[in-house]
């Protein structure tokens, strides 16, 4: 049975009003350059992923690595100040903060977070401030799962060792830390980027994003004998690495690399085992000298497993 597409519509208008009022415009000012980003000012999107403890999710380039002075500017055009909480060193998203009780004059929720819903075909909607218009609301149909990590600069930040969500939404400047909802209601990812002259949109995944945000949630310590008093300590999140760059590659493309049909065989039934969709491998790109993978793993080395389970998706190599 098809559903009714005015019922859609309805549901889609619901949605929306609850969570446009969870999107805010974030105004970030980098007094100093630092790292792989420059001074200057910008303008970005967040959401509220945390009402009570007033935390807001956005991408990582938008935190910065050095010191900024940021505002948050929600739907009712209350201005807030926000401080920097986390920023992941390697995948594109971090976290704000500001205190929630600030907030006079608007009622706000907060969007769940949902990465086991991003499916291909599905609809979604991208709330964020695209092209500087405070409010923006693009359509789109999830695509891809496994689009490899966008390439920004040759000598700025780019993510690794991730899928991303691919759609033709359009987003451009502006819609950085914008949330992909379904239907509804959930956030299925984070928009990170897109394609210059094209409608393609990049995706982070949000599986690392709600492991990150569990232990940041932890990190607000509220002072229950005194006068309530709200302390932030600093966010530890620890993870397994090889200290490697890894890549995917399609079957017809780890063939060449010498991949023993057997092995093909094996990996395949795993996947179909796991119900995963990746047509597959991992393999090497580089390596860190002296690291822990060093003398181990050499580039274009295919990854078959860790500890004897069949690995072909990066979630696994941090876990």
């Amino acid at each position: 049975m098809n559903a009714d597409p005015h019922s859609m519509g309805t549901k889609w208008r619901e949605t929306l009003q609850k969570v446009v009022p969870c999107c805010v415009v974030l105004k970030v000012t980098s007094t100093r350059s630092f790292d792989t980003e420059s001074a200057g000012s910008s303008f970005a999107t967040g959401f509220v992923v945390d009402r009570e403890r007033g935390l807001i999710l956005t991408n990582r380039h938008v935190v910065k690595p050095g010191p900024i002075t940021a505002e948050a500017v929600f739907l009712n055009r209350e201005e807030l100040p926000v401080y920097p909480l986390y920023r992941d060193p390697i995948h594109d998203f971090g976290f704000m903060r500001f205190d929630p009780k600030q907030l006079r004059f608007m009622e706000f929720g907060e969007v769940p977070l949902a990465p086991e819903a991003a499916q291909v075909g599905i609809e979604i909607r991208v709330v964020g401030n695209d092209s500087g218009e405070k409010v923006s609301i693009l359509a789109g149909t999830l695509a891809r799962l496994d689009r490899d990590a966008p390439t920004y600069s040759s000598r700025g930040f780019n993510d690794f060792n991730t899928f991303y969500l691919q759609a033709a939404s359009g987003t451009k400047g502006g819609s950085s830390g914008s949330p992909v909802i379904d239907v509804h209601g959930r956030a299925i990812g984070l928009n990170a980027g897109s394609k210059t002259k094209t409608a393609s949109a990049f995706f982070l995944p949000l599986d690392r994003v709600v492991r990150a945000l569990e232990i940041c949630r932890g990190c607000c310590v509220v002072d229950a004998e005194g006068e309530g008093k709200t302390t932030w300590l600093a966010p530890d999140i620890p993870r397994g690495d090889l200290q490697a760059t890894f890549i995917f590659k399609g079957f017809d493309e780890v063939k060449r690399l010498g991949l023993k049909p057997e092995t093909e065989e094996m990996v395949r039934n795993a996947k179909r085992r796991k119900t995963e969709s990746q047509v597959g491998m991992l393999v090497v790109d580089s390596r860190v000298p002296e690291g822990p993978s060093d003398g181990k793993l050499e580039p274009g080395d295919v990854l078959v497993s860790i500890n004897g389970a069949t690995v072909t998706h990066f979630l696994y190599l941090e876990a």
